[in-house]
């Protein structure tokens, strides 16, 4: 055992005999971690007995529940798990009209010294055009750290005064970055805005060091990276391929059989690829990557039960769960402006028309400066510039 881990056993071993004469201090946490909703039959109201469930965005700070069209929401009431000790205000379980737009809770710590806002909504189920053009951005809520992306649906296009619904279906693994960033500024993250992309913004992924804090759990650098679904930042450090939760999400749902996948990019490789003992490897070159993937996206459990189902850094090109594959051709370094790319998706097994009709398949984009990235191996420096993706779907 080293030294420090002695110190931490020690210390731990008086904090436990601390505990045993005088009171646990106040829980200072104030999260929603779960929210449901409980109705005795589901599907007089969800798609799938599985979106009772809502999808929390912790970044965000929203929750948001996907109900069949034509649902009366005048009366919604949803339940949630809070951090233990926490209050939520409107009351837990209480009745609430959300047909106007989200209903704003506040959970407040143990100890009353914290609060939280969130907007829970409660949205009927929408198609949405899979084009992407990275247009939607904002700054962290409250800390500002780094940029979060955000595509917007509208229910009149034409209406410039409409705000539109965020569906806050992109995620990066800036949140992760942010342990070991120090003072950086949100530009200097592996994920941020591009002021003049292919057309209007665009965004840039520069593969960044993670310095001597990345250097002692062996994560030696962060490739910039951009995809659909959520990242996990509280396990970033401890299961990192766990911590991208590709596709996963109400907004990653797709009923139309995507048949084809486009986009333009650039890349420039950094100087030197290292692997995560920081060795160069020598005569290797960086490469980008971009994809997409369409997977089932629940379930069956130990008894036969549907759960909800996202791909993760340890299956998102190889789960049994995937049934179509594209994958942009290997990205190198370019040269004369954006490329464009467009491929087909290779399908590894039929659609089934009656599930992508119950939204039963989901969408999950990838884009990162460093193909191994997700190993932590890349080089320092490179940039990888993406616009206006498209994902091109069957209308029949």
């Amino acid at each position: 055992m080293t030294k420090s881990h002695i110190l931490l056993a020690f210390a731990a071993a008086t904090m436990t005999l601390t505990s045993c004469f005088k009171e646990e201090p106040l829980n200072a946490e104030c999260d929603i971690e779960k929210a449901y909703i409980h109705v005795d039959e589901p599907l007089d109201m969800f798609v799938k007995k599985t979106d009772t469930l809502a999808t929390t965005d912790q970044t965000a700070n929203v929750v948001t529940f996907s109900v069949r069209k034509g649902t009366d929401r005048t009366a919604v009431a949803p339940l949630f798990q809070i951090t233990p000790g926490a209050t939520i205000s409107p009351e837990n379980g209480s009745t609430q009209d959300f047909s106007n737009g989200g209903v704003t809770y506040t959970v407040t710590s143990e100890d009353k010294a914290w609060s939280r806002t969130y907007t829970v909504r409660v949205n009927e189920v929408a198609d949405h055009s899979p084009s992407y053009d990275f247009e939607n951005f904002f700054l962290e809520p409250g800390r500002e750290r780094y940029y979060i992306w955000t595509d917007i649906i509208k229910n009149n296009p034409e209406d410039e005064n409409e705000s539109g619904t965020q569906l806050l279906n992109w995620a990066s693994g800036n949140g992760g970055f942010a342990i070991v960033a120090g003072n950086k500024t949100p530009d200097k993250y592996p994920t941020a805005p591009l002021e003049e992309g292919y057309k209007g913004h665009g965004v840039c992924l520069t593969t960044r060091s993670t310095g001597t804090a990345g250097n002692i759990f062996k994560m030696p650098i962060a490739a910039g990276n951009i995809f659909t679904g959520r990242f996990d930042s509280e396990s970033a450090t401890d299961k990192p391929l766990e911590a991208t939760h590709f596709g996963a999400g109400d907004f990653c749902v797709i009923t139309k059989k995507p048949l084809k996948f486009s986009g333009y990019y650039q890349y420039t490789p950094g100087a030197k690829v290292t692997n995560r003992k920081k060795e160069v490897l020598e005569g290797v070159v960086d490469k980008g990557d971009i994809y997409a993937v369409l997977f089932r996206n629940t379930i069956k459990d130990e008894n036969g039960e549907d759960q909800t189902f996202y791909l993760d850094g340890t299956n998102v090109k190889t789960s049994p769960q995937i049934v179509a594959i594209a994958e942009a051709p290997e990205i190198n370094k370019t040269e004369d402006g954006w490329n464009r790319f467009e491929v087909e998706f290779n399908y590894r097994s039929e659609i089934d028309p009656v599930v992508l009709a119950n939204r039963g398949y989901s969408l999950a984009i990838v884009c990162t400066s460093s193909i191994e990235g997700a190993n932590f191996q890349g080089a320092v420096g490179s940039k990888l510039l993406v616009d206006e993706l498209h994902v091109l779907v069957d209308e029949e």
